[in-house]
């Protein structure tokens, strides 16, 4: 059989950055890889010219903690909630909405931000039925972590008075009735029974697609996916493989199994022995503690509401054996799997790096990549203990929306811990590999593109007092190798020889843009390249 030849592409008439701090003239790749750079032009005359017009191309981006699936839920049979402080404004909004929700398929919001969630009542429950009627009804709150359930939702998932709150979870009640709000893990009792499952692969494909093609147009090449959250799952893989079987998947994804047990992780296991080039496990995802934007990270310190926030996991055996973190990561760490937790506050931090080094004492060496995100109150020792962890621990930051939050809605909560919270700074001085991600959606959407997190680390979020900035170099290393080395995949993260010529071109060079000046279309994607194929182009519209 006669060899096929193979495809030489030249990038060529702007400046290529193999890596965040080597910047080279051109780019040459032989289908998928890369195979030279600042090559001699002249002798590859049969080569496909791109031309750069005086752009700058980067390393693909990958967004290390995204929610697209909920957000795709949302955007093609969901409602929005934005701005909604009441169950008067949730209830007029779902009267004009829901009509549009095909019968048959549940209704579910997202975006409601009040200000004491503990506060919903009966009467708002009542509320909220008289306007949806016997549908089963699901609404999360910006940060996806605390959610209410009409009462037909709650009659098909059993939740009742006598319902155990699960760990990491709150049923609210007044008078020994479920109000409806759920809070943090409570919401699996209804998600993963009466919304999620309900939810087929058709009913999202357009929306999911659509998603991923935003996040093609905004740098991004490939995504760490969670698939899931206090909420309940959303596992689709199979949704990813169909849209690239079919030529249309703009990113690469790397998902993960959320689990909130320890038998989750026999479960995630059947997702092993499936990657297809595009499409491939990442490991797990486990919730720590709540939100600390809903008062829920795990602290050593009592918050405004009087607690230590919500957790659901245990040092020990008093949860019951399944909830225990030091089982947990032994297990995820025999298997070796790649794991990412949910932690906000110091106490969440502290038992999982507790476990973390229990299993390196015990067994010399670590199998796993533990990335832990959002570390709001982490402390100065546990970012040494972090550091002593080396490549096995990574920290998964996301400027814009940690420092955004720690401005307004963290001090209701935490009062003046929430000055200096997120200290990412510090971090980075220590040596901890920094890994980026959008956190969408509980992030905003025009708060999710690498430039806006670029803008918000470089200046601090406009308090640079309390938020001392990161670098270029080190953001754009987060996008890239940093947020590679959260996951399998070790031929992603650079453009050196032998790497998957995926790139993101802009119309300037990041490093000179003015902190301030960084903006959704400043510097501009003009397209983003995925195995050497052109993925998004912003001239097309």
């Amino acid at each position: 059989m006669k060899k096929q030849k193979r495809k030489t592409t030249l990038f060529t008439n702007g400046s290529v950055y193999i890596r965040s701090d080597f910047k080279a003239e051109n780019l040459m790749i032989q289908d998928d890889r890369v195979v030279g750079f600042n090559v001699n032009e002249s002798l590859y005359k049969d080569a496909e010219v791109v031309d750069l017009k005086g752009g700058t191309a980067y390393p693909g981006f990958m967004d290390n903690h995204s929610h697209l699936l909920v957000s795709a839920a949302i955007a093609q049979v969901g409602i929005q909630l934005n701005g909604a402080v009441s169950a008067r404004k949730i209830a007029d909004i779902l009267a004009a909405e829901a009509s549009r929700i095909p019968d048959g398929v549940p209704i579910f919001g997202h975006g409601f931000v009040f200000d004491d969630y503990e506060a919903w009542s009966l009467k708002d429950l009542a509320i909220l039925d008289n306007a949806t009627g016997s549908r089963p009804v699901m609404l999360s709150d910006q940060l996806i972590h605390s959610y209410i359930a009409n009462s037909t939702a709650m009659e098909m998932s059993g939740v009742t008075g006598e319902t155990p709150n699960p760990p990491g979870g709150k049923i609210v009640l007044e008078n020994g009735r479920p109000t409806g709000m759920l809070r943090e893990n409570a919401g699996c009792l209804v998600g993963n029974i009466a919304i999620f499952p309900l939810f087929t692969t058709e009913m999202m494909q357009t929306g999911t697609e659509e998603i991923l093609n935003i996040w093609a147009s905004k740098g991004y090449t490939s995504i760490l996916e969670m698939m899931g959250g206090p909420g309940g799952q959303v596992h689709k893989p199979d949704l990813f493989r169909r849209l690239e079987a079919e030529g249309r998947l703009p990113l690469r994804v790397n998902y993960t199994y959320t689990v909130y047990d320890l038998d989750g992780i026999d479960q995630a296991l059947a997702d092993i022995g499936n990657d297809t080039d595009m499409v491939r496990f990442a490991g797990l995802k486990l919730f720590v503690d709540g939100a600390a934007g809903n008062g829920g990270a795990w602290t050593s310190w009592e918050n405004a509401l009087g607690e230590h926030g919500i957790y659901a996991v245990s040092e020990n055996d008093s949860y019951g054996e399944k909830y225990n973190i030091n089982r947990i990561i032994e297990k995820t760490d025999r298997y070796g799997l790649d794991i990412r937790y949910h932690t906000h506050g110091d106490r969440a931090i502290g038992i999982v790096l507790d476990a973390i080094e229990s299993v390196l004492e015990e067994k010399g060496r670590l199998s796993s990549v533990h990335t832990l995100y959002h570390l709001g109150f982490i402390t100065d020792d546990q970012i040494l203990r972090m550091k002593k962890l080396g490549r096995h621990v990574i920290a998964g930051l996301q400027p814009s929306l940690g420092w955004e939050y720690s401005k307004e809605i963290t001090p209701r909560f935490y009062g003046n811990y929430a000055k200096g919270s997120y200290p990412y700074r510090k971090m980075g001085d220590a040596g901890i590999t920094l890994g980026m991600g959008s956190d969408f959606c509980s992030n905003t959407l025009a708060l999710s593109g690498p430039t806006m997190h670029m803008k918000a680390a470089l200046t601090g979020a406009g308090d640079p007092e309390n938020h001392p900035a990161l670098t270029m170099k080190e953001m754009i290393d987060g996008f890239t190798v940093s947020s590679a080395a959260s996951t399998y995949l070790r031929d992603v993260g650079q453009l050196d020889i032998g790497y998957k010529a995926d790139l993101v071109v802009y119309d300037k060079d990041l490093y000179d843009v003015p902190a301030e000046e960084l903006d959704v279309e400043n510097p501009k994607v003009l397209s983003t390249w995925i195995n050497g194929r052109k993925i998004y182009d912003a001239a097309a519209g």
